[in-house]
């Protein structure tokens, strides 16, 4: 039982760094092509192998094979709202923001699905929408410079995250998740070369930066959080996991302050613990469930 919060830990410090590593990248004259590119590439590289190895996740039926193309579209465009939101805002906001993806949830099940609005939910809504201004810090646009496109990306990232989770407890039903996972990471990749055609795409970048930012987002950042994050549900099982999971953005935001340096206001702190205190309350009555899956 120890190993599994252990291990959801080591998964949501590895999920935390990938804002990091991002930033370093434009921090370090990398371009998005570059990040995004590195990152599916070598998680696309490595993932193949460790599925081949393993054999257990080359079985599925060729119904399944669309729903991983769109699985793999829809988690591109999270990464691709991320990485772009990162680029006009702080690592520590636009994490934050990602946050939000369990009121988008609520939103989909309500509008698309036609679910009632519990207590619970409505204020999950609330909590999450009034840290989301907070965060953004909107009583003080006069006084400070704020990205609007960032922010649209931010929530767009939001969005997209929310229906890969949606998509992704119906596929995990029947799929392994290095299956998953990897055409995930396949298809990203595709995505990605057809945005941004791989035509001297390394030219005038430093090797080093793009080894570090590349091993980091996609080792550090999303193969081993990842396994690291299946084993933990496998030990502690999906609710605990999910609500432990929690904890992402608060690291993130601790090593946006130690290694980038950025600060976040009290009135952005607030907001931060409105949105994760929304996210948990909705997992926590999830935990209450008879059957429940990770968000």
């Amino acid at each position: 039982m120890k190993n599994g919060y252990v291990l959801i830990v080591l998964a949501a410090l590895g999920f935390a760094a990938l804002p990091i590593f991002i930033k370093y990248g434009y921090n370090v004259g990398l371009t998005t092509e570059v990040i995004l590119f590195l990152r599916f590439l070598i998680a696309s590289v490595l993932l193949s192998f460790i599925m081949l190895v393993n054999k257990k996740g080359l079985h599925m039926n060729k119904s399944d094979l669309p729903k991983l193309v769109v699985q793999g579209l829809v988690f591109f465009g999270s990464s691709y709202c991320y990485t772009l939101a990162i680029k006009h805002m702080s690592a520590s906001v636009t994490n934050i923001l990602l946050y939000t993806y369990p009121l988008m949830v609520v939103l989909m099940a309500t509008m698309i699905f036609k679910e009632k609005v519990s207590l619970v939910k409505a204020l999950t809504l609330l909590l999450s929408f009034l840290g989301c201004l907070m965060v953004i810090d909107v009583i003080h646009t006069s006084t400070h410079q704020i990205s609007m496109l960032g922010i649209l990306y931010g929530i767009g990232s939001a969005i997209f995250y929310a229906i890969y989770n949606i998509n992704g407890q119906y596929l995990s039903k029947t799929l392994e998740p290095v299956t998953i996972s990897t055409y995930t990471s396949v298809v990203c990749l595709f995505a990605t070369m057809v945005i941004y055609p791989p035509v001297n795409i390394f030219a005038g970048h430093s090797f080093q930066a793009m080894w570090i930012v590349g091993l980091g987002t996609a080792i550090l950042s999303t193969i081993i959080p990842l396994f690291c994050y299946q084993k933990g549900i496998s030990l502690l099982g999906a609710s605990q996991a999910s609500i432990l999971s929690n904890i992402e953005p608060v690291i993130a935001t601790v090593l946006a302050f130690l290694i980038l340096g950025e600060t976040l206001s009290i009135i952005q702190l607030s907001g931060a613990f409105l949105i994760i205190s929304g996210g948990l309350l909705l997992k926590l009555d999830k935990g209450k469930q008879p059957s429940t899956l990770s968000s």
